[in-house]
């Protein structure tokens, strides 16, 4: 098998796209792979009408799984389109995410030796990757999770702010008690933090929402008034209290009413 076919095999390159040249520099342990196209028409990357190809951009690269302990980097000049609705659009390349500087294959080994190793360092040094391009990699890889999640009624969250090393740098996160998952995080905990969770969901995923445990924290108590139709009546300072939520369907209970009084 050639090396070009070889190496088509292994990243799972198929047409329109076809490797044209191997360099293989053992000095510097590398392998570089250019990628070329044959004559087609190309999706818009925002309609997906099928257009021909307006010109190429600027040749990039892309970092790639380790070939034999040599460091593999991929090359292409990505091909352009004039679409008549969104104007000159980048098409988008089966082997990596838009400004990704990392294949999809590389990028989930990356997240898989985060998921593994104790700290981020760790698996930015067993990768050979910097913190930022790690961060760039988690990133892409939470916008994916989100955009396959489904809206789905949610009874009861909890909101609490989590502080991040040190001079109090806070970030509100809101959890679903009953599957205990994160489902939003936001910079600092002022209103506009826990603010901005509500303003996303709609108006059946608001009325599903009972219970809403948090502290006693100011805030978050006027986000969720505002943010929730009869929020004050949402309000959870214990979570031992969410049964009686459920069983008064979203009324508080007499410890949420008189922590509410108290709080005001």
């Amino acid at each position: 098998m050639q090396d070009t076919k070889l190496f088509e095999t292994i990243l799972g390159i198929t047409a329109p796209w076809q490797i044209a040249r191997v360099e293989l520099k053992t000095e510097d342990q590398r392998v570089d792979l250019w990628l070329a196209h044959e004559p087609t028409r190309w999706p818009c990357p925002d309609c997906g009408e099928l257009l021909a190809g307006f010109d190429h951009a600027e040749e990039r690269t892309w970092r790639h799984l380790d070939t034999c302990q040599f460091q593999t980097h991929v090359h292409a000049e990505i091909p352009r389109v004039q679409c008549p609705t969104h104007g000159v659009k980048q098409v988008r390349v089966p082997w990596a995410e838009p400004r990704s500087r990392f294949t999809l294959l590389m990028e989930r080994l990356i997240i898989d030796l985060m998921l593994q190793c104790s700290t981020v360092k760790g698996a930015c040094q067993i990768a050979g990757v910097s913190w930022d391009e790690a961060w760039g990699v988690m990133r892409r890889a939470v916008a994916r999770g989100h955009a396959r999640k489904e809206a789905r009624p949610i009874p009861y969250i909890g909101v609490d702010e989590k502080a991040f090393r040190k001079g109090h740098r806070y970030h509100t996160v809101v959890c679903d008690l009953e599957r205990s998952t994160v489902e939003f995080v936001a910079e600092d905990r002022k209103t506009e933090s826990l603010a901005a969770y509500y303003e996303q969901l709609t108006d059946a995923q608001k009325a599903a929402l009972h219970g809403v445990a948090m502290d006693m924290w100011e805030p978050y108590i006027g986000a969720t008034r505002d943010g929730l139709p009869e929020g004050e009546t949402r309000i959870v300072f214990d979570r031992e209290c969410a049964a009686a939520h459920s069983r008064s369907y979203g009324e508080s209970c007499e410890m949420c009413r008189a922590a509410t009084v108290s709080a005001e």
